[in-house]
């Protein structure tokens, strides 16, 4: 029994081994969708670079954007969603395996999201 504990414990980390072995990731605004929406994230996104902090009880990443530390919020072994929380807003970012990401904050108060669509690229050195 305990053995299958254990196992139950490290099944989150072994979905995420696909998206996680392609960090550190610089991600940019995504040129591919419309002009307007393309020039609204680059005015107010530009860019950001993702690195993985060293934790054993959860996966957590460090945005240069923001400065912020995300924590892991679901398991997929087709994406990872991080999450950084405060009283006044939630933001996420949702990163596929193709590494596209949605960024996007949610302001409580105002129940107002906005979403950018940023293209990622792994900066491990192969």
């Amino acid at each position: 029994m305990k053995l299958f504990s254990i196992f139950i414990l490290f099944i989150p980390n072994f979905l995420y081994a696909e998206i996680l072995d392609k960090f550190s990731l610089a991600c940019i605004c995504d040129k591919s969708i419309n002009a307007l929406k393309y020039f609204d994230c680059k005015q107010k996104v530009s860019g950001t670079q993702l690195d993985i902090l060293e934790n054993k009880s959860e996966i957590q990443v460090y945005s240069s954007f923001d400065e912020k530390i995300y924590k892991a919020n679901t398991a997929s072994s087709e994406e990872l969603s991080l999450l950084y929380e405060t009283e006044e807003y939630i933001s996420s970012m949702i990163i596929d395996s193709n590494l596209s990401m949605d960024f996007s904050i949610n302001y409580k108060a105002y129940n107002k999201i906005w979403s950018y669509d940023l293209k990622c690229v792994s900066l491990k050195k192969e």
